[in-house]
């Protein structure tokens, strides 16, 4: 252990993490610091800190990290090298020999894939059933639903999506009950505000957590008072990571439970 005399304001540097560690003040028996670091750096208090969220990497996670990155380096190079012959291909009206170059970047980037998906499996225990909290995601925007989904997936927890209220109210109806749901509320067929009603007069749906997501002001859905049935209102353009922590807290999950846990694959539109 390196053991270091600081006096206030003095500071700490770990320039290859790029984090500053400084002194901002000096009470009897305590210190206060303020930490400089980037967004991948996670930083946690020891006492709340969940032992099993971060791990040192070992020697093969560190070897197979560095194969993947030997393999992404590759394959897009082979990538970039398609595209521009099948540039060229196409400016020459050479369609039947572009359509096979084009083949060739599809198998480049889906080998791309693979290696990635292997990876992670190899570096990424799949969490128990139990140990996963379960959104449903209504979005009617198919991009805008996969692109969440995939987000909250890579976040730990386990995702279903709806494209509208009434697929949504059939399956809140017909299948296990999620932990939370996150509802846009401008919706075909049925809408957020008529799904949030539904949702709240079902007595085995008592207690279930709901997050709008919308574009517009709650005013204008008439649920904006106390009691309307909505838990949180998030507003578009939607910070995720924003969503995601205080998902966190209404599901009364500590800050590294979630992200320490891998997705699922249940999915249904």
């Amino acid at each position: 252990m390196l053991v270091l005399s600081r006096r206030r304001n003095e500071k700490l540097i770990f320039p290859s993490i790029q984090t500053t560690i400084q002194i901002v003040a000096i009470k009897p028996g305590v210190v206060r610091l303020g930490i400089d670091a980037p967004s991948h750096i996670q930083v946690f208090r020891e006492e709340i800190m969940d032992p099993t969220a971060v791990q040192p990497l070992s020697i093969v996670a560190t070897v197979k990290l560095r194969e993947l990155n030997h393999v992404v380096r590759n394959r897009l190079n082979a990538g970039t090298v398609g595209l521009a012959l099948l540039r060229r291909q196409l400016k020459a009206g050479l369609t039947t020999e572009g359509e096979a170059t084009l083949e060739k970047i599809a198998a480049e980037f889906q080998t791309l894939r693979e290696h990635i998906e292997q990876t992670t499996r190899a570096l990424v225990p799949m969490p128990t059933a139990s140990a996963r909290r379960k959104a449903l995601l209504v979005e009617d925007d198919r991009n805008e639903r996969e692109l969440l989904a995939g987000f909250l997936r890579m976040a730990g927890l386990e995702v279903v999506t709806a494209g509208d209220g009434s697929d949504a109210l059939d399956y809140l109806r017909t299948k296990e009950r999620p932990d939370v749901v996150l509802l846009d509320m401008v919706l075909p067929r049925c809408d957020g505000p008529t799904t949030v009603r539904e949702i709240r007069r079902d007595p085995d749906l008592n207690n279930l957590k709901i997050f709008a997501v919308t574009g517009h002001d709650p005013e204008r859905f008439g649920l904006a008072a106390e009691g309307s049935g909505v838990d949180r209102w998030f507003h578009k353009p939607l910070n995720p990571e924003d969503l995601l922590r205080d998902l966190r807290r209404e599901l009364g999950d500590r800050p590294a439970s979630i992200e320490a846990r891998t997705s699922s694959k249940l999915s249904t539109d």
